[in-house]
């Protein structure tokens, strides 16, 4: 029997990853049955063939699992699902209205509507120049690339929400050091 298993969080998809999320939130699992599931989800194995597999082959599967969820992800601003490329927004300063409110509401979801928050943050790529600046289809709501983003790589969900985590924490000394600077100002 020949097992697929991801080396990498690049090989593993936001779909799989929420049903593994969906895993992790059950409290009626004892260790052994979440481990089983855990393999089932990542390998595409049942739960007969995974019953067949030898026991260091399990301690083996749940490592690698295990290794390749925990990899770090860098910020990639381009990525491809098939035949289509995807690029990120590529002026935050020019979010429209649309893109905000459905990027608060899908952020507040979590896991659940990652799908939904990538397909405003990415989009297909229409036109690019020389100097990989490029421009994106125009945002009309998630319906049309929501399901897309299911098969997008993990290592960029996880990359943009590392981008926004950093934009959020320099906006926050900016504005600390902006009121400590302010009254000193005005003494």
């Amino acid at each position: 029997m020949k097992v697929t298993l991801p080396e990498s969080i690049e090989e593993i998809t936001l779909e799989t990853f929420q049903r593994y999320q969906q895993l992790k939130d059950r409290k009626d699992l004892d260790t052994f049955e979440f481990n089983k599931r855990k393999i089932e989800i990542f390998t595409k194995l049942n739960r007969k063939q995974i019953k067949n597999v030898n026991q260091s082959d399990y301690k083996w599967m749940l490592d690698q699992i295990d290794t390749a969820l925990n990899q770090d992800a860098e910020f990639k601003k381009t990525f491809e699902i098939g035949a289509v490329k995807f690029g990120f927004i590529p002026n935050l300063n020019k979010c429209t209205t649309g893109e905000y409110i459905d990027l608060r509401k899908y952020q507040e979801g979590g896991i659940e509507t990652m799908h939904n928050l990538m397909a405003v943050l990415f989009r297909p790529i229409i036109k690019k120049d020389k100097f990989k600046n490029y421009e994106i289809v125009s945002y009309s709501g998630t319906e049309q690339f929501a399901d897309t983003m299911k098969k997008m790589p993990l290592s960029i969900v996880n990359g943009a929400l590392v981008f926004f985590l950093n934009l959020a924490k320099e906006l926050s000394s900016y504005t600390q050091k902006y009121t400590l600077e302010e009254p000193m100002k005005e003494k």
